[in-house]
């Protein structure tokens, strides 16, 4: 499997696209944290605090979409230009090619998430005047420590949720709109269901994994917030082990 991983790991360092949704990511999220401690003036009661979380609003509106994609192409670019046939050739066994993609990007989302909001509190800080910069020390703050593992193993579970779809419909529009509706269209829809919308929409996996990500739940689905993660996990791992049976099945 190491060599496999090495193999995925100069297939995606020299893929263009790569980079610039990459680069997306990050100005994004350092974009909205300049945005937010350049408006922490202290003129005013209303901007005299910043807050961890405001900070890094831009990756969790923006900067995990991005992520979302970009997981979803790790699986999908080679079906779209046929390369696959040669992977499997040179890697018979695979589920350890679906491995090795899924380990090699969970791992790089999840570095550059946690990197992405250490610079996000830093920048703002920066940017903030004195007074309300004062408002968040980074590493004694609950709530900024709370985002340091949050963030990252947000990031993990998007990318095994849709790591599952990208193996399922191995096309990347497809995939890509499904897992875009779905984030942002399908469960919000669900609540306006006649009769059952409420209790349907509150299963909803993104709804679950939002609610952790802000600590806060709009509708109470019977567990906490943690357990969003938790139940967000199950739908992830259980739609990756079927896109591994798809991909073992299907022809190349």
């Amino acid at each position: 499997m190491i060599n496999t991983i090495r193999s995925e790991w100069t297939k995606l360092v020299t893929t263009k696209s790569f980079w610039w949704t990459t680069a997306l990511i990050l100005v994004f999220s350092l974009g909205y944290a300049a945005l937010t401690g350049s408006l922490a003036t202290g003129e005013s009661f209303a901007s005299l605090f910043l807050l961890a979380g405001s900070t890094v609003t831009g990756l969790y509106l923006l900067g995990f979409v991005v992520i979302m994609i970009q997981s979803i192409m790790m699986f999908t670019t080679e079906f779209r230009f046929g390369y696959q046939t040669q992977t499997f050739l040179a890697t018979p066994k695979r589920w350890v090619v679906a491995v090795s993609k899924w380990l090699l990007y969970l791992v790089f989302a999840v570095v550059l998430t946690f990197i992405t909001v250490i610079l996000c509190f830093y920048l703002a800080k920066a940017l903030a005047s004195d007074t309300a910069s004062s408002t968040l020390v980074v590493w004694e703050d609950t709530q900024a420590r709370r985002i340091m593992w949050q963030y990252p193993l947000a990031a993990a579970l998007l990318v095994t949720f849709c790591s599952g779809i990208a193996l399922l419909l191995r096309q990347t529009a497809g995939a890509v709109a499904l897992v875009l509706m779905w984030h942002f269209a399908i469960e919000n829809l669900l609540f306006f269901l006649p009769r059952i919308g409420e209790y349907v929409g509150k299963y909803g996996p993104f709804t679950n994994l939002y609610a952790f990500i802000t600590d806060y739940q709009s509708i109470d689905p019977g567990w906490s917030t943690t357990m969003g993660a938790v139940y967000f996990g199950a739908w992830a791992f259980v739609l990756f082990a079927l896109g591994i049976v798809v991909l073992e099945k299907k022809d190349a």
